[in-house]
């Protein structure tokens, strides 16, 4: 036999080919598949590995600040939009949502109230002057609407997702609009209210409380928009809140530095409580009248989820006032908030507070544990938040804007007053609120 001999860069080519040919054509052993370890007496199975799922859309709890959200901060100090906060992480900043656009040339519109609905999965944002709806899942403004333009208040969607209802501007009635279209589907006209301002449901959707900034609050049924009852207050009535099964109204009143109690079935009100601790009337009843924001003493009242507490707004010194709710109610405690509270919010399980002050309380301690802040590190200074859970972009539970003692529908369904709304299946993290948040402890 003879041998052929090759060399040049044309051989080495050839013989790295056949080379990787053999290789290629040897049978291979089969791989083995990692296995956990044989149990034992002594030594129990190792776990299988674990699938690695960081990828999978998960579960958020995320809180939206609207702004600009208070007429007592300059409209373009935080921007506009809605900012999303990240519950879990320290209120991380997520991102900010455009609501509408503005020229630089232009004071733009104040938020002046947000709703949203898991059903609907949209958050309903309402300005002096229009109305719009932001899928919860793509962040996008699907409708926005001006009404009769003499819209909007403080607005409110039912539980079941089918009505938003909303306040005309100052007017002397109330809009229920269509929550998917935001069609105009009627008024809830209230004469004795005029200057149309906050808004409340009672938990099941039913009962709308109607409160002008004026003296008479309007209660009407929402399905037929006729009115029920009228309630006189001594003064211009201003932020309110319901205790569970919406017999009882807590509200501020102008001129006041404290609160009144309201019984919705006798239409009176019944308890006046004042603020004791501090001299206000000295500083308040004097001419000219001192500028004090929203021009009240007080502008800002919420009701714990168990009902055991009243936590009032302290406009002239900048503080948060606690009472007992009882029938003779005492102050128990104070917080101080140097940029002061015009407005406070319960989060989803009733342990938080989101003051608009830009501060988070722990509800328990009465201690400020945190603040809210924009993508550049400013505290936020909005009366305007939403806490929400969600599984895979769509909502789960929504906070109300309120600090009503009912907390979200998932409570109320649970309460026996509101519907229920099926969360969608997935890895959305369980809280507790109202009355669940209670039994828990």
């Amino acid at each position: 036999m003879k041998f052929m001999s090759i060399s040049g860069p044309s051989a080495t080519r050839s013989l790295c080919a056949a080379t990787l040919l053999l290789c290629t054509a040897a049978p291979q052993a089969p791989a083995q598949s990692p296995r956990p370890a044989a149990a034992s007496p002594t030594r129990p199975a190792a776990a299988a590995p674990r699938v690695n799922n960081s990828f999978r859309p998960r579960g958020r709890h995320l809180i939206y600040v609207a702004l600009p959200g208070s007429l007592e901060r300059a409209g373009w100090l935080n921007g506009t939009g809605i900012v999303v906060l990240d519950a879990d992480d320290n209120y991380r900043f997520v991102k900010r949502i455009p609501t509408w656009e503005y020229a630089g040339s232009m004071s733009p519109e104040q938020v002046s109230g947000m709703a949203a609905s898991p059903v609907t999965n949209l958050i309903y944002v309402a300005a002096r002057g229009r109305l719009g709806a932001i899928d919860m899942g793509t962040d996008k403004m699907v409708w926005s609407v001006t009404l009769d333009g003499k819209c909007c208040e403080r607005p409110q969607v039912t539980p079941d997702g089918k009505i938003v209802v909303v306040g005309g501007d100052l007017q002397d009635y109330w809009y229920e609009v269509d929550a998917v279209t935001g069609k105009l589907i009627g008024k809830l006209e209230a004469p004795e209210s005029p200057n149309s301002h906050n808004l409340n449901l009672s938990a099941d959707g039913k009962t709308a409380f109607m409160s002008p900034n004026n003296k008479v609050m309007t209660i009407s049924d929402v399905a037929s928009r006729k009115v029920i009852k009228t309630i006189r207050f001594p003064d211009n009535i201003r932020v309110f809140v319901l205790n569970k099964d919406s017999s009882k109204i807590y509200a501020n009143n102008n001129n006041f530095l404290g609160f009144l109690i309201a019984d919705v079935s006798s239409g009176k009100v019944i308890k006046t409580v004042e603020v004791t601790s501090e001299d206000w009337k000295s500083k308040w009843n004097v001419t000219p009248t001192p500028r004090i924001p929203h021009g009240c003493p007080s502008h800002g009242i919420a009701l714990t989820p168990d009902e055991k507490e009243i936590w009032l707004a302290d406009g002239i010194f900048k503080k948060i006032h606690i009472f007992s709710n009882t029938d003779d109610p005492k102050e128990i405690d104070t917080i101080d908030t140097p940029e002061g509270t015009y407005w406070l919010t319960f989060g989803l399980d009733g342990k938080l507070a989101y003051s608009s002050s830009g501060d988070v309380i722990d509800v328990k301690t009465h201690k400020i544990v945190g603040q809210m802040k924009d993508e550049f590190g400013h505290t936020m200074f909005s009366e305007k938040l939403l806490d929400i859970t969600f599984d895979n972009g769509h909502a789960q539970r929504v906070s109300n804007q309120f600090a009503n003692s009912f907390g979200d529908y998932q409570t109320a369904e649970q309460l026996g007053v509101g519907p229920h709304v099926t969360p969608m299946p997935g890895s959305a993290p369980i809280t507790l609120t109202g009355e669940d948040a209670v039994n828990a402890k």
